[in-house]
């Protein structure tokens, strides 16, 4: 196995966070950054088990943007997504089994190692943040190991034993892909943040950063678990699944107000926040 192109991708990915947490960047080249850690990955054959050639191409570019960019989002509430990661990484560890490569195996255990050493100085009342370049990396590692899922697992009994690397993330893509939907909806640019993450409404709900981070762990938690039963059953009850598990979280987002566009009520956020989820260093010392 040639990792050459794994290395390669994440410095590109991690050297734009950083460069963005310190300077400052733009959308479009960040965007970029995240498309050619995406193409590298793909010459290496880290790429979709389905489609062919420059469609191949641009659907796992989409992927990884999607995973890079919700797991950014979800750096905007203490502990989210260094939790979030370790569990998605430890689920990849002991649910589907001897199914990752060598390389893959060691990013999982190192994901979970870092995320949780992490995590002993970030669980609220933080006392570090990670930034973009730390975010974002944690994003390109959850899309690496579900693109190696991909490479190293074979199909089985059916087509939904896919799902399992998109129903372990299933909770921050969601908030990217409804974050996405709701600037579409009202009209504004895709970089143009906002405080309509579901992590923001529960906080306009009173309940405290500790309370969160919990539910979000137990939901992420939740969510591997439902992916692993898909791995174990046949077609029709592994779809009831899939379809009860994202439709339960579907449900709470909307109701929760996830696609509203006003903020005329907004809930009370620590300063330090950045207007979009994740926390650059630049805003850090500048509101400090």
């Amino acid at each position: 196995m040639h990792v050459w192109p794994f290395f390669a991708a994440l410095i590109l990915i991690w050297a734009a966070g950083l460069i963005d947490d310190i300077r400052g960047l733009s959308p479009t080249l960040r965007l970029a950054a995240q498309v050619g850690g995406a193409i590298l990955l793909w010459s290496g054959d880290w790429r979709l088990p389905w489609l062919a050639g420059p469609v191949n191409l641009a659907a796992s570019c989409v992927l990884m943007v999607v995973f890079i960019n919700s797991f950014n989002f979800l750096d905007g509430s203490d502990g989210l997504c260094a939790g979030v990661t370790g569990i998605i990484a430890a689920a990849f560890l002991v649910f589907p089994g001897f199914t990752l490569s060598s390389l893959g195996t060691t990013v999982a255990w190192s994901l979970l190692g870092v995320c949780f050493g992490f995590l002993v100085f970030n669980f609220p009342p933080a006392g570090i943040f990670m930034g973009d370049s730390g975010s974002t990396v944690l994003g390109f590692g959850i899309a690496f190991l579900a693109f190696d899922f991909y490479r190293m697992t074979s199909l089985g009994e059916h087509r939904l034993t896919l799902a399992f690397p998109l129903l372990t993330a299933a909770l921050p893509l969601l908030d990217g892909i409804l974050t996405v939907l709701r600037r579409l909806y009202g009209g504004r640019s895709l970089s143009h943040g906002d405080r309509r993450h579901y992590y923001d409404l529960l906080l306009g709900l009173n309940w405290s950063p500790r309370n969160v981070a919990l539910t979000t762990y137990g939901l992420t938690a939740g969510m591997c678990i439902v992916a692993w039963l898909v791995l174990q059953c046949d077609f029709i009850h592994a779809f009831l699944l899939c379809a009860a598990g994202i439709g339960a979280l579907v449900f709470a987002a909307l109701r929760l107000g996830s696609l509203r566009t006003n903020e005329k009520s907004r809930p009370h956020f620590d300063q330090r926040n950045t207007g979009d989820g994740g926390r650059s260093l630049r805003n850090i010392l500048r509101s400090d």
